[in-house]
């Protein structure tokens, strides 16, 4: 095994685990939402842990403000301090503090999808085309495409640009960005990348945050990306806790840049994780379970596990 601790399997143990950096692989149907919430709880309730200096993401609103009510819950309502975000939602915090360092203002607007393609079709109707042509929505991905993975139009190598709707999008990215910047707008991808872009080259911002932090808990992490996963990592510091849970068999966003390498390989970034695998299925029968553990042991790229 590539870790120096034994892989062990139990959800007690997963809750409990006294590893700095851990990777839960909990499979599907046994409960990975509900061992992140206790391990919160868990942290502050027991190791006495402050809950301000823990940073927990999941993966929806939805989720994050049920783990948080679960978790205070699980306290006696003695966790008011706990915080559950998404990404954006944590990058929307940092940025109202710290966005002024870059030039722009506290006071930003935040563009929703619907704001975003209103833009992009006005962008396109003042180029001699209409509101529901294909470029549209052609544009709306390649801006979606580029951000996801940490690109502006300025970074987009030349030689990604190869037919004349590529050309057409580029050039409409480059008159979105623009004119966002000067209504003071951020876009949902923005949220992340200016938060990446402070940490990275602001270094009393970066250690200022890194030190807030203790404990970073991340749910989901098998549908975590690049940019994301850069920036959990600018918010570590040697002594922090990174404690994820998730699943390689259930990566299912990779269209919007789900990376299951991440996951799959989190070992070669922390040499000293702990792996703890949840494979006890609390939703479906044997008969299924049966059928889907010979079905997916056909993949490559997993870590093992039999759910039973």
């Amino acid at each position: 095994q590539e870790h120096s601790f034994p892989t062990r399997r139990s959800s007690d143990l997963a809750v409990t685990s006294n590893a700095q950096y851990a990777r839960v692989v909990a499979g599907a149907g046994s409960g990975k939402t509900r061992v992140l919430t206790y391990r919160l709880a868990y942290l502050v309730g027991e190791m006495g842990v402050d809950p301000r200096s823990i940073v927990a993401i999941a993966f929806t609103n939805k989720v994050a403000g049920e783990m948080k009510t679960r978790a205070i819950n699980l306290l006696n309502n003695k966790g008011q301090g706990i915080s559950v975000s998404t990404f954006h939602s944590f990058c929307a915090r940092f940025l109202r503090q710290e966005i002024d360092c870059i030039g722009f203002p506290n006071s930003f607007l935040i563009m929703d999808e619907d704001d975003q393609e209103k833009l992009i079709k006005d962008i396109a109707v003042e180029d001699g085309f209409k509101r529901k042509d294909s470029i549209v929505s052609f544009t709306i991905s390649f801006i979606s495409y580029y951000k996801c993975i940490g690109m502006y139009p300025e970074d987009i190598p030349t030689k990604n640009i190869k037919s004349e709707a590529d050309k057409k999008a580029l050039k409409f990215f480059h008159e979105y960005e623009n004119r966002k910047s000067k209504m003071y707008c951020l876009d949902f991808d923005d949220l992340l990348l200016k938060t990446i872009e402070i940490l990275e080259t602001n270094d009393f911002v970066r250690q200022k945050w890194q030190n807030r932090i203790s404990n970073i808990l991340v749910d989901e992490f098998q549908d975590t990306n690049d940019v994301q996963y850069k920036l959990i990592k600018l918010l570590l510091k040697p002594s922090t806790s990174l404690y994820v849970v998730g699943d390689p068999d259930q990566t299912i966003y990779t269209w919007r840049g789900a990376n299951q390498d991440i996951i799959i390989n989190f070992q070669r970034d922390f040499p000293l994780a702990e792996t703890i695998i949840l494979n006890e299925n609390y939703r479906s029968t044997k008969k299924i379970l049966d059928c889907a553990n010979k079905l997916i042991a056909n993949n490559k790229k997993r870590v093992p596990k039999d759910l039973f």
